[in-house]
C-alpha cells in the first residue's frame, strides 16, 4: 500500500472520527452548546487537527448533518432494493423509521435540532432538500411497483411519497413531544393504518 494511500486512509479516519464525536456533543448538548472544543476533547483529537478539516464550527455542523442523512438514506436504499413485495418494502420501511425508543430519540433529537439551521441556512436547507428527494423518489418508485401488482390502489406516486413523509416525520415529532410515554410502535401502527387506508386497495367481496 502507497504511503499516499495510507494517508488518505488516515485523514478519512481522523475526520469521520470527528463528525461522530460532533454527533455525540449534538445528541448530548445540543447544537446551541455544541462547540469545536467539546468536540475535539470527545474524540481526543486536537483542534489543531479539527481546524485541518473544518474551518469553522458551521462546516462540522454541516459535515454531522450530511453524514447522518447519508446514512439514513443508506438504510433505507437497502430496504427498498429488497426481493420483497411493494407492500413488505413499504412496511419494512416503516418498521426501520419508528425502529424503537432509544433509536428514533437520538435521530429525530438531532434532526429537529438542525431544522433551524436548514430554514435559515440555504446551505443547510439543500442538505434537507436533497435527501426529502430521494424519500420521495424512493417511495414513488415502490408505490407504482405496488400499483402494477395491484397491491395498492391507483394513487398518484408523487403524492403519496410525500404523504408518507409527512406522516413519518409527523408522527415522530408527536412522539418526541408526547408527555404520556406512549411508546413509539403505536405511533407506528397509526402511521400504518392511515397508510394502509390510503394505499391498499379494497379487499374483493366474493359473490353469494
Amino acid at each position: 500500500m502507497s504511503p499516499r494511500r495510507v494517508d488518505l486512509e488516515l485523514t478519512a479516519r481522523r475526520r469521520e472520527a470527528l463528525i461522530k464525536a460532533g454527533y455525540a456533543e449534538i445528541l448530548e448538548k445540543g447544537l446551541h452548546a455544541t462547540t469545536i472544543d467539546s468536540v475535539v476533547a470527545r474524540a481526543n483529537s486536537s483542534k489543531g487537527g479539527a481546524l485541518h478539516y473544518f474551518r469553522t464550527k458551521e462546516d462540522l455542523f454541516y459535515a454531522v448533518l450530511e453524514w447522518l442523512l447519508s446514512e439514513l438514506t443508506h438504510s433505507l436504499d437497502q430496504v427498498a432494493l429488497s426481493q420483497e413485495s411493494p407492500r413488505e418494502r413499504l412496511a419494512a420501511e416503516l418498521e426501520l423509521l419508528f425502529h424503537s425508543a432509544e433509536v428514533n430519540r437520538k435521530l429525530y433529537l438531532v434532526l429537529f435540532d438542525y431544522v433551524t439551521l436548514g430554514a435559515r441556512s440555504e446551505r443547510f436547507r439543500k442538505l434537507f432538500h436533497d435527501f426529502f428527494v430521494k424519500c420521495r423518489r424512493r417511495d414513488a418508485h415502490i408505490i407504482s411497483e405496488g400499483i402494477k401488482a395491484q397491491e395498492f390502489r391507483r394513487v398518484r406516486p408523487d403524492d403519496a411519497a410525500a404523504t408518507i413523509r409527512a406522516l413519518v416525520d409527523g408522527y415522530c415529532l408527536q412522539w418526541l413531544m408526547d408527555a404520556d410515554d406512549v411508546p413509539v410502535e403505536v405511533f407506528r401502527e397509526r402511521c400504518g393504518a392511515v397508510l394502509g387506508a390510503y394505499l391498499l386497495r379494497p379487499p374483493v367481496e366474493t359473490p353469494r
